[in-house]
């Protein structure tokens, strides 16, 4: 199943996006914040609920932007997430890193001031 969720975004920094005056890429930076800040740790929630059934107690720290897109029009785009996922398997005490990419749609409530993501369908595996 997609991962939702939903942040709230200051009107200003929505009038320099459609001013041509902040990128996408700037937009999402500024929304998503510092490394502790709650929206940038809605978006590691939203990346490690990717991974909740793989065991070994997943984190996720920080992550990157990359491949940003905006129609205007639409008030929509979309990003490619890229991140490292830190598993701690606590019966055996083993410790595992691992890579990982996740697209993400956006849409813009301008109304409501609100950006709506869903992340890319998990993949599912086939039981050969």
């Amino acid at each position: 199943m997609r991962e939702q969720f939903n942040l709230q975004f200051n009107p200003v920094m929505l009038s320099q996006l459609l001013n041509g005056n902040l990128t996408i890429t700037d937009f999402l930076l500024q929304l998503f914040g510092e490394r502790n800040s709650p929206n940038y740790r809605a978006m590691c929630g939203g990346l490690v609920a990717y991974h909740n059934k793989d065991g070994g107690s997943p984190d996720v720290t920080a992550f990157d932007l990359v491949e940003a897109a905006f129609n205007a029009d639409a008030c929509s785009g979309a990003f490619k997430c890229r991140f490292g996922i830190h598993f701690h398997y606590t019966c055996s005490d083993v410790h595992n890193d691992a890579k990982d990419t996740i697209r993400w749609d956006f849409k813009l409530n301008v109304a409501e001031n609100t950006i709506h993501f869903t992340g890319e369908e998990p993949w599912v595996r086939d039981a050969d």
